[in-house]
């Protein structure tokens, strides 16, 4: 994953629109089979990995053999769906109006700086010309801190599809949050395979038996984690936050008194991943966890690191 190249803004040599550039690019290598020195400098390489054989360069000469897709200002954290690998989900940060999600595929064009998100930004290509190019929009997304005042954001922090059995009601739905932990969101696809996403803002809480005690953000009734930096999967597929103030694990919903209806059943089968929310979905009793529990402080994590 590689940012536009930051700057002034606004991609100003449009990097990401540039073929021959890995800037504003999700690229794609081949670790494990290094190439001889003449392969390298054959292909113009910038290191020791080769290209996959079926990367979209074969179907388009004009792409850095790299690049796996192109169009993206600055990817904020991807994942793959660990029992649908063919998703592999992106969160891109936007210039001043729009946080999104992008559904990447082979040589997809995400559309900066033509466009930020669904908005036009700039239209024109390197040399003043209007682009003419296809364009994959946004599946998820939310308006930015100078259009959104009511609920104000910072930047996207991309998640991960929710895989485990810990909370039977989040199964199969799409975590992601903002930068300012205030705003988590779960997003379901309905129907399955069709990329039609719909994501609700989601309450959460941390457990009354939380290690340590979470304290709350003034003036609300939400944990104050901080800021949220990024997510992250275990072996077991659980969800854990990286936060300023901590790292947290989403936990079955009773421990924070929410209601799941799925969670006392053992025994069934894992749900659907196509079954959909309701458009009250975020305020149902029957809620999915947004629970939250602390599991080490910052502080314990920079300790740890020092060893």
């Amino acid at each position: 994953m590689m940012g536009d190249g930051g700057g002034v803004g606004g991609d100003p040599y449009n990097f990401s629109q540039n073929k021959k550039s890995l800037l504003g690019k999700i690229t794609r290598l081949d670790v494990n089979n290094i190439p001889s020195e003449a392969e390298i400098d054959k292909l113009g390489l910038w290191g020791n990995y080769s290209i996959p054989k079926d990367n979209p360069y074969k179907e388009d000469p004009e792409l850095q053999p790299e690049i796996w897709s192109l169009g993206m200002r600055n990817p904020w954290r991807c994942s793959f769906d660990s029992e649908r690998p063919s998703y592999f989900i992106c969160a891109d940060v936007g210039q001043d109006v729009y946080e999104e999600v992008d559904l990447i595929t082979k040589g997809g064009n995400y559309g900066w700086r033509l466009y930020e998100g669904p908005y036009p930004f700039n239209l024109k290509g390197s040399n003043g010309t209007l682009e003419s190019t296809s364009l994959i929009f946004p599946v998820l997304g939310y308006n930015h801190s100078e259009v959104n005042k009511k609920e104000g954001s910072a930047s996207i922090t991309g998640g991960y599809v929710y895989r485990s059995k810990t909370d039977p009601c989040m199964y199969g739905r799409y975590l992601y949050a903002d930068l300012y932990a205030g705003h988590i969101w779960a997003a379901v696809e309905n129907p399955e395979n069709s990329g039609n996403f719909s994501g609700s803002l989601i309450p959460f809480s941390c457990a009354a038996d939380s290690p340590t005690d979470c304290g709350t953000v003034p003036g609300s009734t939400l944990p104050n984690l901080g800021y949220v930096y990024s997510f992250g999967e275990d072996n077991k597929k659980d969800v854990f936050i990286l936060a300023s103030n901590g790292v947290y694990r989403v936990v079955p919903p009773s421990r924070c008194n929410y209601a799941c209806s799925k969670e006392s059943v053992a025994a069934s089968p894992r749900p659907s991943p196509t079954s959909p929310p309701g458009s009250s979905f975020a305020s149902r009793s029957r809620r999915p966890c947004r629970i939250l529990v602390l599991l080490f402080s910052s502080l314990l994590l920079l300790l740890l690191s020092a060893f």
